[in-house]
């Protein structure tokens, strides 16, 4: 069984949550999607709870180039360019050469399915409108393929049979079965600043056997994480917006 995680943002609150629901079901293989930094108050501490789950496969993300000074955040908000900033100033050393190592997506993750943060076209690209959709699935060969970016849990499911595509939101918990004649785009949400106005963390897990996946709500201590962004100076939005799940 993988675990799916995706636009961690330095929200250890969050994966605490996320690491308590792995060790209840012995889970010990992950797989990040990228943007482990930005807009959260823990940059270093939850680097180094990566470091320790020793991940199967990550791919890095817009905001992890940005803190670690690899980009400009000239396409960042405000809030996005000052926790940028402010995160490149907290990161020690190691976890800053971390983050510079981080590979470019997509990614084979084994023989199974392939990893991107945004596109496997381009890691900074959002998927939302039909002709980044359909370039997006020209873009790899495989059956699946993993991304994050967007922060919206949910399938594009491509229907070789009738050339039809379809958006799927799966029912957290239920068991989301993969068609042997379609391919799949599928986002596992964000774990550390959720945006469909769900505040729960939000990740998948995956059967490559079966070839079935979950997606996974889970409470975690909301209060806390944006009171830890406003006790680092942080602006206020991103706290805000924890709460809200926008």
């Amino acid at each position: 069984m993988d675990l799916i995680l995706s636009d961690l943002h330095s929200n250890l609150h969050a994966l605490r949550a996320v690491l308590r629901f792995a060790r209840r079901r012995a889970i010990h293989r992950f797989v990040l999607l990228g943007d482990l930094v930005g807009y959260g108050a823990h940059p270093n501490q939850l680097l180094d709870k990566v470091r320790e789950l020793r991940p199967r496969f990550m791919v890095r993300g817009n905001h992890d180039k940005v803190c670690a000074g690899l980009e400009p955040d000239s396409s960042f908000s405000l809030p996005a360019r000052q926790a940028a900033d402010w995160t490149r100033e907290k990161l020690r050393q190691d976890n800053w050469r971390f983050l510079v190592d981080l590979p470019v997506g997509p990614l084979w993750v084994g023989e199974d399915y392939q990893i991107a943060h945004g596109s496997p076209v381009d890691e900074d690209a959002y998927l939302l409108h039909m002709r980044e959709i359909s370039q997006a699935f020209d873009a790899f060969e495989c059956q699946l393929c993993f991304f994050g970016h967007t922060h919206l849990p949910g399938c594009f499911e491509l229907d070789e049979i009738q050339g039809r595509l379809n958006w799927i939101s799966p029912e957290p918990g239920e068991w989301f079965e993969l068609q042997a004649h379609c391919r799949y785009l599928v986002n596992p949400g964000s774990v550390g600043q959720p945006r469909d106005r769900d505040p729960r963390v939000s990740f998948m897990t995956f059967d490559p056997k079966r070839r079935r996946l979950r997606l996974h709500r889970l409470d975690y201590d909301v209060k806390g994480a944006a009171k830890a962004i406003l006790a680092a100076g942080l602006h206020r939005n991103l706290a805000d917006r924890l709460g809200q799940g926008i």
